[in-house]
């Protein structure tokens, strides 16, 4: 009978804790959301193990401060520009982000703090899914990817990417971001979790002198790099498809070999995803790739690799 009891308690605990990652509502939220949260945060995320993937070198920053690691946390004042004007002048060597700060930054006022950031501090993009797919192009510092059976997913956007799919597009246009990955449960968006592990994940990278040419190409919600264009689909651009064209004529196709568009499935379906990229193929004349599925955390646990 204790037996029975313990298991019963570590399943209300997991549900709970699943219910609190994945599903924060008001609701939860009133019953001890931010404190159990905290203590979860505060237990995996020292402990948790990761893994890197892809490790093209840590550039070493052009002026040395003191090791100040700052997360922006969905919740967080959406006025991007003076939260990060903020942390710049507090000395932060790394700031730490989440969907609406990195979609942000491909958007020109975004971009201007790209190169505002880049000589002080480290950028570190949590990468959960295919609305994360333009940031290939933009040079983050560290990628963190939340895996879950072998995916990069959302607890709500129907947009997962599989990783090892993320790991090709670094290697075959050398992007110059560290990809390491760690297991979906053990990363939670709020402050103490995400700074824990990028410290722990920065720690294990030595630094590497090397050439910095920072340069980057982006219009909202897509980006260019080495001769590809690594773009986000969402609700937008999938029903206005000449919005898109406007803006990736206005990011420029010189040198362009391949296109790469991740969809938000939500707005669309698979066939009409294939669909979107062959006109965009015999338009621009180019290979037109999707690289991800309609899948989020639910059909990734009970279904995917």
């Amino acid at each position: 009978m204790i037996f029975k009891k313990i298991y019963l308690l570590i399943i209300i605990v997991c549900f709970y804790a699943a219910l609190m990652i994945n599903y924060p509502s008001p609701w939860l939220k009133s019953l001890g959301y931010n404190q159990g949260l905290n203590l979860y945060a505060n237990l995996v995320s020292t402990r948790s193990s990761f893994e890197i993937i892809y490790n093209p070198g840590l550039r070493q920053l052009d002026k040395p401060s003191p090791d100040l690691i700052r997360a922006v946390t969905p919740e967080a004042n959406s006025d991007f520009a003076s939260l990060l004007n903020q942390y710049l002048a507090s000395g932060s060597t790394c700031i730490v982000e989440c969907s609406q700060l990195d979609t942000w930054h491909s958007t020109p006022r975004g971009m201007e703090y790209l190169r505002k950031m880049r000589p002080q501090a480290y950028r570190v993009i949590i990468f959960d899914g295919g609305h994360h797919l333009p940031a290939l192009g933009l040079a983050p510092d560290l990628i963190i990817i939340p895996r879950l059976a072998g995916y990069a997913v959302h607890s709500y956007m129907l947009d997962g990417i599989k990783i090892a799919q993320i790991e090709k597009l670094a290697r075959e246009y050398d992007c110059p971001s560290i990809i390491a990955t760690i297991p979906r449960m053990a990363l939670v968006k709020n402050e103490t979790s995400m700074v824990n592990i990028t410290q722990r994940i920065l720690k294990s990278c030595p630094v590497q002198k090397k050439p910095d040419e920072f340069k980057p190409i982006a219009r909202t919600r897509m980006s260019k790099y080495k001769g590809a264009v690594f773009a986000y689909i969402d609700k937008k651009y999938s029903a206005y498809p000449e919005t898109f064209y406007a803006q990736i004529s206005k990011l420029g196709l010189d040198g362009v070999t391949g296109i790469y568009l991740a969809f938000d499935y939500r707005y669309t379906s698979v066939k009409q995803a294939q669909d979107y990229c062959n006109q965009l193929q015999q338009k621009y004349n180019l290979p037109v790739t999707c690289v991800n599925e309609p899948v989020k955390v639910a059909n990734a646990f009970w279904g995917g690799e």
